[in-house]
């Protein structure tokens, strides 16, 4: 079972992402696996049928930006994302999850380095409260554990910009679903402010955040190009997930993955 699932990615910097990312805790980086594959294995609305050509892939693409930016000062990785969507008439909740699961993946396929702390930044500037009658809690459970505990990177920092006064009413839906150490790593930034540059250098920063990078639209271009270059890879049904043949506890195999 390891063996194939081994063999879907680039063999030693797979296991090198997620050994890095546990800091070579080598317990930790087996049941960070176990996670990873369990719940991709378990989520087919969210890693199929997401083509990036796909009309509904376009249509939240088209309301999505995001970049996936390394840092010019040091070895870290800074993840953007803005929603362009002032009224949510466009937005779909399990969308944007299908498309943060396709840009990640994406990342991963094209990217072999492995950087020392990765740095998430939100731009909520048209979030309104209609976003609570989006979420789907199940699917957000899904995509909390993923991202808490299986994701083979070191997240050190999230911001939350353009943050509005009744974000507290939001973030109190999701945040049940947060381990107590992520919660502890988010900020939030109120529109117009500059403390985000308390934390990120402007050389790292797009434009409309007082930077000096180009703006995240125009960073799109290089975003769509990611997904092209991957296009065939990600439109497989069975990357970097168990066979349908095989059973959630094979996932557990993991356990016994010399990995050290």
């Amino acid at each position: 079972m390891a063996s194939v699932l081994i063999n879907l990615v680039s063999g030693d910097i797979f296991l090198l992402r997620f050994a890095h990312s546990c800091f070579y805790d080598v317990e930790k980086a087996k049941k960070a696996m176990e996670v990873f594959f369990s719940i991709r294995g378990s989520s087919p609305e969210l890693l199929n049928n997401r083509d990036p050509n796909s009309p509904h892939m376009q249509k939240i693409l088209s309301i999505i930006n995001i970049d996936l930016y390394r840092s010019a000062s040091s070895n870290r990785w800074l993840w953007f994302w803005q929603i362009n969507d002032p009224g949510l008439e466009k937005y779909e909740y399990i969308l944007d999850v299908k498309l943060f699961f396709l840009s990640t993946d994406a990342h991963f396929l094209d990217v072999d380095e492995i950087s020392d702390e990765d740095i998430v930044v939100l731009d909520v500037k048209d979030i309104t409260l209609k976003y609570l009658t989006k979420i789907n809690l199940s699917i957000q459970r899904k995509l909390s554990k993923y991202q808490d505990e299986g994701m083979p990177i070191r997240l050190k920092q999230i911001h939350v910009v353009n943050a509005p006064p009744f974000i507290d009413k939001i973030y109190s839906v999701i945040k049940p679903f947060v381990k107590k150490e992520i919660i502890e790593m988010i900020h939030f930034h109120p529109p117009k402010s500059d403390t985000l540059h308390k934390y990120i250098n402007k050389e790292d920063l797009p434009l409309e955040y007082g930077g000096t990078r180009p703006s995240l639209s125009e960073r799109k271009k290089e975003t769509l190009e990611l997904f092209a270059r991957h296009r065939d890879t990600l439109m497989r049904e069975d990357l970097w997930r168990p066979s349908k043949a095989n059973s959630s506890t094979e996932v557990g195999s993991f356990r016994t993955l010399a990995i050290d």
